[in-house]
This record gives structure tokens, sequence and C-alpha cells, in this order.
């Protein structure tokens, strides 16, 4: 009878043990385990919106036009004013990657700014260290344009731009409103996105390695993010604009003042002919020298527009405005 005793007094020991290390493995390894891998996943989520943030700075300037473009009139005041400040393109960046997508006012330009609420901690509290539109550092740039023969293919297009510009401006002096100056050297756009967040020894500091009161837990964890984009915009001023630089570089251009002078004549004989009964020549016109035809622009980019996009079974159509 003694031996199923010891045997019995044996399992509890165990069973105890067990528990004991059991509560062992959960303080020092489970629990952390928990808290910091939706923590990591947290941080990557932070991470691809500082991506995406400085994809959209650079590739905006794509869009708009050029500072030695003119302010020609046909498309919104907001696309045809020049270019974007670049405050303007790192707030509405802010406000679309790192703002509350639940909001009401997510992604109107100038609303309240809340960060979204999915990036804070176990305890509730926001990972950033200041929940504001400074969210985000760091700093967008135009710069000149990468030259790998040492400043040679930068020479040759300064002077290819000056040749053009004094055809440009011969063509001025006869009447005829063309005048290239697309070439821009400059137009490499570069964005540096640089975010910090609470780091770990900062949120679980019970679990640190570090000591707590050293500078390194007490810096916060920077996320960078960078993103360039070489970009030339002149034919998005305007529809005008994208025709007046084209014909800057068509050189019979320079006869266009003739031959507009010639059938306008034209028009007038014809219409002084129409008059004659039973007479039905028509004189015919001659080439109207320079002429450049523009890609159509879509109603909705065009000021006081009086029709709407409609869509219907996948299909898009223009329906007048009520």
């Amino acid at each position: 009878m003694i031996v199923p005793r010891r045997k019995k007094l044996f399992r509890r020991n165990e069973n105890g043990q067990a528990a004991t290390e059991f509560i062992i493995a959960a303080v020092f390894v489970l629990v952390p385990l928990f808290l910091i891998i939706p923590l990591l996943g947290k941080y990557i989520d932070i991470r691809h919106a500082a991506i995406q943030q400085a994809r959209y700075e650079t590739w905006e300037y794509t869009v708009w036009s050029g500072p030695k473009e003119k302010i020609l009139d046909g498309i919104k005041q907001e696309q045809s004013a020049g270019r974007k400040k670049f405050e303007d393109t790192r707030n509405e960046g802010i406000g679309y990657f790192f703002g509350n997508p639940y909001s009401s006012t997510y992604g109107t330009p100038g609303s309240t700014f809340t960060v979204n609420p999915l990036w804070r901690d176990h305890r509730g509290l926001s990972l950033f260290p200041n929940e504001t539109k400074t969210i985000s550092s760091g700093d967008i740039k135009e710069r000149k344009t990468p030259d790998p023969t040492a400043g040679i293919f930068d020479f040759v297009l300064k002077l290819l731009s000056d040749v053009i510009s004094l055809f440009g401006d011969l063509l001025h002096i006869f009447g005829v409103k063309a005048k290239f100056d697309a070439i821009y050297t400059n137009g490499y756009f570069t964005s540096n996105v640089n975010v910090k967040v609470r780091s770990i020894d900062d949120i679980l500091p019970q679990y640190s390695l570090a000591d707590v009161k050293s500078d390194i837990a007490k810096h916060p964890l920077e996320i960078k993010a960078k993103a360039a984009v070489l970009t030339n915009g002149w034919n998005a001023g305007s529809s005008n604009n994208a025709i007046s630089e084209s014909r800057g570089l068509v050189f019979t251009a320079l006869l266009k003042p003739v031959s507009d002078t010639i059938n306008t004549a034209i028009s007038w004989i014809n219409k002084l002919l129409s008059w004659i009964p039973l007479f039905q020549i028509k004189l015919p016109g001659m080439p109207d020298f320079g002429y450049v035809q523009d890609d159509l622009v879509p109603y909705e980019h065009l000021e006081d527009n009086k029709k709407e996009l409609k869509e219907k079974y996948g299909l898009y159509y223009y329906k007048d405005k009520k």
C-alpha cells in the first residue's frame, strides 16, 4: 500500500511543477509574444503607408505644369495655376495614408486630421508621439536631372533650348502663337518620408532588454521611405498650352500667317461665288501650315462644364447637367 501512495504524491508534485512552468512561460514568453506580434504588424502597416505617401508626393508632380508655362483658359483653375506647393502635397499625403479612413471628412483638404485608429498599442495609446499633421517629416525637392556625362548632355540641352527659344521668338514676331519652352533640365522630384513611432522599449518596458532609463530606450523608432521620379509635365498646363508647345517645334509654322490670310480670302471669295445662281464652283484652300490638333479634354476637367459623367452597366457616358 505504500508504493501507490508515493506514486500519487509524485504525480501531485509533477502537476504543480507543470503549472508553475506554464505560468513562467506565459509571463516571459507567451504574453510578450502575443503583444509583440500585433505590434509588428502595425509597424509594417505604417511602413507601407510611408511608402505610399512618398510615391504620391513624387508622382503628383507628373500632372502639373512647369514653372515657366503660361496659365491658359480651358482647364480647371487648380490644374492650370502652375505647380502645387510642396507643403500642400505633404499634408494631402498624410491625410490620405495616415488619416482615419472611417472619418466623414476623410480625403477633404483642410479638414480636421485624425490618425488611423488601428495604430494603437494594447493599452489604447497611439503609436505616434504626436498625433498631428506633423506626423511625417522629411522633404520634397526638385533636383537637377541626373547627368552621367558630367554635365555635357545638360549643356547640349541648354544650347538646344536656347535655339528653339529663339525660333519661338521669331514666330511671335510673325504673329504665331507658338513657344516651345519644355526643355527643362530639372524636374527630378524626390521625396523623403520619416515617420517616428513609439519603440517596443517604450510600449513594453517591462520586457525590454535595454535599460529603460537609457537614451536608447527613450528614442522613438523611425520608419523611412524614399521615392523619386523624373518628370516633364509640359503638356499638363492646358489644351492651348500643349498646342503652343507642339507648334513651337514645327518649322512650317512660320508660314501660318500666310496660310491663314490666304485661306480667309478664299473663304470670302467662295461666299461671294455662292451668290451666283447655278455657280457651284468653290476655290480650294491652301494647307494650314503649323496646324496642330490637341487631344480631347474630358468635360469634367473644363471650367463651367455643363455635362456630368454617368455610368450604366459598366459603361461611362456624358449627360447634360440638370
